[in-house]
C-alpha cells in the first residue's frame, strides 16, 4: 500500500470508530436494509430518537412532541411561507424521513393538504412504525421516484419542499436543469420551492446546484441554516421580495401559527446581503441530463 493509500485507510478507520464511539450510547431501537439503505433507529435517554440512512443521520424527534425540531435547516424551511404572495393550500415535500417536518406543518396549517414523494416504502413504514407519521393526518404518500411522480402529476403547488440530497448521495437526476424545469411547472405562481442542499466541505456540487436553480428561477434567494446547509428558495414570481416584506410576514404567521420559535429573527439573521441569487454571477456550470457530474464532483471533495 501506498503511503497516500496508507493515510488515507487511517484516516477512514479514525472516522469509522470516532463514529462508533458517538452513539455509543445510544439504544438500538431497529436494524434493517431497504433497496436503497442501510437504517439505523437509535434512541438515548434525552428522549430523542435518530434515523439513521447509512452513516447519515436522517431524521431526529423528540417523541410526542411535533413542535420540536432538532435541525436547524427544518426551521429555516419554515421561511418559506413567508416567501409565498398568498396562504399556502397545496404543499409537496419530496423526502420523508421520520416525518418531522410534515407533521410540524400539518399541526401549524391544518387547513394545507401536504403530499409527500418517498421512494422507498420501507421509509414510510419505519416513520409510521417508530416516528408517529399517520399516512392522512400529516400527508398523502406517494411511493416512487420523484421525478417520475412529478411528471405524471398535473397538481401545482404553493410550496414544494426538496429534502433529497443526503451529503453522501445526491442523485443527479434530482439536480439537473431539467429536472428544475419540472419543479417549477408544478410550482403555483407566487409560488417557491426550497431546495436543502449540502454545504461545499461535504458537496462540492453546490455552487453548480445553485447555479441551476436560478438559471430556471430568476427569482431565487438562500439562507445559510448555520448547521453546514442552505435552504434555496426559488419562487416563481416576477419581482424580488425585500428583506423587510419578508421579516413581516414571517413575524404574521408566526404569531398566527403560534410557532415554537422565533420566525422573524430566523429570517431577519439568514436574509442578508447575498441571499439574492443570479445565474449569471455564480461560478460553477449549469446541470443538465447530459452533463451532472456528481461522481466527479464528490471525488473532488475528499481529496
Amino acid at each position: 500500500m501506498s503511503g497516500r493509500g496508507y493515510s488515507l485507510f487511517v484516516v477512514l478507520m479514525l472516522l469509522l470508530l470516532d463514529c462508533r464511539s458517538s452513539w455509543a450510547d445510544y439504544k438500538t431501537v431497529l436494524t434493517t436494509d431497504s433497496a436503497y439503505s442501510a437504517i439505523r433507529i437509535l434512541d438515548k435517554d434525552d428522549g430523542l430518537r435518530h434515523m439513521l440512512f447509512g452513516g447519515y443521520t436522517q431524521t431526529v424527534m423528540r417523541l410526542g412532541d411535533p413542535d420540536y425540531l432538532y435541525y436547524a435547516y427544518v426551521r429555516s424551511v419554515m421561511a418559506g411561507f413567508a416567501f409565498l404572495q398568498k396562504p399556502a393550500k397545496n404543499i409537496l415535500t419530496l423526502g420523508l424521513g421520520g416525518g418531522s417536518q410534515q407533521q410540524f406543518i400539518a399541526g401549524r396549517f391544518k387547513d394545507v393538504t401536504i403530499d409527500i414523494f418517498e421512494i422507498d416504502p420501507v421509509v414510510v413504514d419505519l416513520a409510521q412504525k417508530y416516528f408517529n407519521f399517520s399516512p392522512g393526518t400529516h400527508g398523502h404518500v406517494s411511493i416512487g421516484d420523484a421525478r417520475r411522480l412529478l411528471r405524471k402529476s398535473n397538481k401545482k403547488y404553493d410550496l414544494i419542499i426538496l429534502d433529497a440530497y443526503k451529503a453522501g448521495a445526491i442523485p443527479f437526476h434530482l439536480t439537473t436543469r431539467e429536472f428544475v424545469e419540472l419543479v417549477k411547472q408544478h410550482v403555483s405562481p407566487g409560488g417557491v420551492a426550497a431546495f436543502h442542499l449540502w454545504e461545499e466541505k461535504v458537496n462540492k456540487y453546490l455552487q453548480n446546484q445553485i447555479k441551476t436553480i436560478a438559471d430556471v428561477f430568476p427569482r431565487t434567494y438562500s439562507f445559510n441554516t448555520g448547521e453546514g446547509s442552505y435552504i434555496i428558495f426559488a419562487a416563481r414570481q416576477s419581482k424580488w421580495l425585500s428583506k423587510e416584506e419578508v421579516v413581516a410576514r414571517g413575524k404574521k404567521i408566526a404569531v398566527e401559527r403560534v410557532f415554537p420559535f422565533d420566525l422573524e429573527k430566523l429570517i431577519t439573521e439568514q436574509y442578508g446581503p447575498a441571499s439574492r441569487i443570479v445565474a449569471d454571477e455564480l461560478e460553477g456550470q449549469i446541470l443538465t441530463d447530459d452533463f451532472a457530474p456528481v461522481n466527479l464532483l464528490r471525488h473532488k471533495s475528499v481529496q
